[in-house]
């Protein structure tokens, strides 16, 4: 029996080529079947998932569940950050990429979705806060080559191709590794400086099915980014990192610089593309913070993090 006893589901209708709206039928009868009562709701346009997570306490729900892409996911996310009465999000992956879904362990197949919102763990997770924008993230803040590959994956190339989109869009940005001089400022008023292509802001840094960790040391529980600055400048220094992204044996540090901090100021010569959890939000300079424990979230049985 599920500690819930009414939830509200968020569903995004176009996520997945309408997918969601199936789904979201199914979990909800497979929900009340446990005795939980559902509320459901179509998001319309932008806001609308935000809007609703926010007031979802006072609104006399225990949980909010999410069935969409990252977009739908990051709207929910921002709207318990902003909330003093957080409920749990649990969340179901049916966009394009589902990131978030992949870094937390998320099950992607009904019947094992409905079980991990019923058992799941629930963890509080720290988000990252563009004040400039007023926006929110989970997964992290890319500048420069990421966000370049962003913006050039078009919705309707995403919509027919889904992941690979963002690969062809790397792969053809890849050979042309623009170098800028970069300065990042924390909280502290220590100033660095760098010469690269590519900053991240890290939150949850590691995807531990593939091993895929940005910095070995990343935590979204620990109240700081891990910054990473990388300044690769041919196609093998760039596997080189993917390389070390990926195992974490290669220790020496060609081409990639690391640090913890609360607060970031970016700011490059020229100015940049940045994008937060897959979304362009213009260009550098970028301000943005950590909010300790601003969502609480139901992970997979496999999510693991050293820091907790």
């Amino acid at each position: 029996m599920s500690g819930f006893e009414r939830v509200l589901l968020i569903v995004n209708p176009v996520s997945g080529q309408a997918r969601g709206l199936r789904l979201g039928k199914q979990l909800r009868q497979s929900l009340e079947g446990k005795d939980v009562v559902c509320s459901v709701r179509v998001t319309n346009g932008l806001g609308d998932a935000e809007r609703w997570s926010h007031a979802a306490a006072e609104s006399g729900f225990e949980a909010v569940i999410v069935i969409g892409g990252d977009g739908t996911v990051g709207e929910a996310v921002a709207g318990q950050a902003r909330s003093s009465n957080k409920v749990p999000i649990a969340i179901v992956p049916v966009g394009t990429a589902n990131v978030v879904a992949l870094a937390l362990a998320l099950p992607f197949f009904p019947g094992m979705i409905k079980s991990n919102i019923l058992e799941g763990r629930v963890f509080s997770f720290d988000v990252g806060y563009v004040p400039a924008s007023n926006r929110h993230f989970l997964l992290m803040a890319a500048i420069g080559f990421p966000a370049k590959v962003t913006k050039e994956s078009a919705r309707k190339f995403k919509n027919l191709f889904g992941v690979f989109t963002y690969l062809w869009a790397g792969f053809r940005n890849v050979f042309n590794l623009d170098e800028v001089d970069i300065t990042i400022e924390d909280e502290q008023g220590n100033i660095r400086s760098f010469v690269g292509n590519t900053v991240l802001l890290s939150n949850i840094g590691k995807i531990g099915d593939i091993n895929l960790k940005v910095s070995p040391d990343t935590s979204a529980h620990d109240g700081k980014f891990d910054v990473t600055v990388i300044s690769s400048r041919s196609l093998w220094e760039f596997l080189l990192v993917i390389l070390r992204m990926l195992t974490w044996r290669y220790r020496s540090k060609p081409r990639m610089e690391e640090f913890q901090a609360s607060e970031v100021t970016v700011r490059t010569h020229p100015p940049v593309e940045v994008q937060i959890d897959g979304e362009n939000i213009g260009q550098t300079p970028l301000v943005t913070e950590i909010i300790p424990k601003g969502v609480k979230i139901i992970v997979g049985q496999r999510y693991r993090d050293d820091q907790l």
